[in-house]
């Protein structure tokens, strides 16, 4: 069996920060993720401020979401003022999507095979007369050569995952951002599948824009999600929304003075969703306080058991075997209906879920080897 990361005690005391454990075996993180004791705390701590102390609170309640910012910043390497709050993914690629000056002729390039939040914006520029051109799949991978030769003069921005959702493949971001900087073309990452499981530094990346939610791999609510914007670039593009945060003197009220903010604060036009951001705050002080390096390899420890066992049964990994094309997300396929098999699982408290046919494994860094001896365990009993 593969060796696994992280020591025994430290997983233990993480452990119990997820009471989701006592009752099933939650292999679904690349769905929706469960909460921590923490954050339900947070939830908690900040509703009895709300009740209680209501506005008394709002200067402290600011504060902290400026420091959860800069956690934030932290986590993806960049600036503080380089990040803002966000609903949800697709809200981050709708700012880029709809606030570039694109130039009729422009082409945007996508996978073909991405998840729809990262496909219907940039369709939806095609009324503006952008052309979407789609990178082919080759078997379960991208391949770099592919993107190479479609790029031309008339290609905008690239935008991709920086994990695929259906089987797992980890683009190589490192030689992806070299090209996209060779070819001066922008580069968008949907970071929702691997921000929280994989080390991020958008700027040795290349990266030109970012935005994940954060109820995956993050460990946080939905709804609360972050979006990067490199600085140099926050005044090429142009709010789609507008409101009172959007300016510089966003506290004067009484003076009407429309010159937006210079750096991604700009996209936070309204009232935050305080308790959402406290919330993801809190997860990601956990993930920041296990580490990025730790989780993610032992991430990839739980995938190697993963694929030890399916080899052991003959079934099929749609997932690539090797780490550096890997991230959290497992797809399974053998002789069996995955639908009628996640389904009973789920009967037994085993919450996997199916993606482009495959049962797709996607553990975290609390769970544990015997977990996933038990997920295959039930599995040999139903095929």
């Amino acid at each position: 069996m593969a060796e696994i990361s992280l020591k025994k005690s430290s997983l233990a005391t993480y452990r119990v920060e997820f009471p989701v454990t006592k009752k099933f075996i939650y292999l679904d993180h690349a769905a929706v993720a469960p909460l921590s004791k923490r954050v339900k705390d947070t939830v908690e701590k900040f509703l009895t401020e709300a009740t209680e102390s209501a506005f008394f609170k709002y200067s402290y309640w600011m504060d902290r979401v400026e420091e959860i910012r800069g956690n934030c910043a932290e986590l993806v390497g960049s600036e503080k003022e380089e990040i803002a709050f966000i609903k949800n993914t697709s809200h981050g690629i709708s700012l880029v999507a709809e606030g570039l000056d694109w130039r009729e002729g422009d082409n945007v390039m996508v996978f073909e095979k991405e998840f729809p939040s990262n496909i219907y914006p940039w369709l939806n520029l095609e009324r503006r007369g952008v052309k979407v051109k789609f990178i082919p799949a080759r078997g379960n991978m991208i391949h770099m050569d592919d993107i190479e030769k479609m790029i031309d003069t008339n290609t905008r921005l690239l935008s991709i995952s920086s994990v695929q959702f259906s089987n797992g493949f980890r683009v190589d971001l490192e030689r992806l951002g070299e090209l996209c900087r060779r070819k001066k073309v922008l580069l968008f990452v949907d970071a929702i599948q691997s921000l929280g499981m994989v080390p991020m530094n958008v700027r040795e990346l290349g990266i030109d824009f970012l935005a994940s939610d954060g109820h995956k791999w993050l460990l946080g609510p939905e709804g609360a999600g972050i979006f990067y914007c490199r600085h140099e670039l926050a005044e090429l593009l142009k709010p789609s929304l507008i409101g009172w945060k959007s300016v510089v003197n966003e506290n004067d009220y009484d003076h009407i003075d429309f010159r937006l903010k210079t750096n991604s604060l700009k996209f936070e036009e309204g009232s935050l969703n305080v308790m959402g951001i406290m919330a993801l705050g809190a997860a990601v002080d956990l993930l920041l306080e296990v580490g990025i390096d730790r989780i993610s390899e032992r991430i990839l420890d739980l995938g190697d058991i993963i694929f030890e066992e399916s080899e052991k049964r003959g079934l099929e990994m749609k997932s690539p075997m090797d780490r550096k094309y890997r991230a959290g997300i497992n797809s399974i396929m053998g002789k069996f209906d995955p639908i009628g098999v996640k389904d009973r699982l789920r009967a037994l408290g085993i919450l996997v879920n199916v993606r482009s046919g495959a049962i797709r494994v996607a553990p975290h860094f609390y769970n544990t080897e015997d977990e996933i001896l038990r997920f295959f365990s039930e599995l040999d009993k139903l095929m």
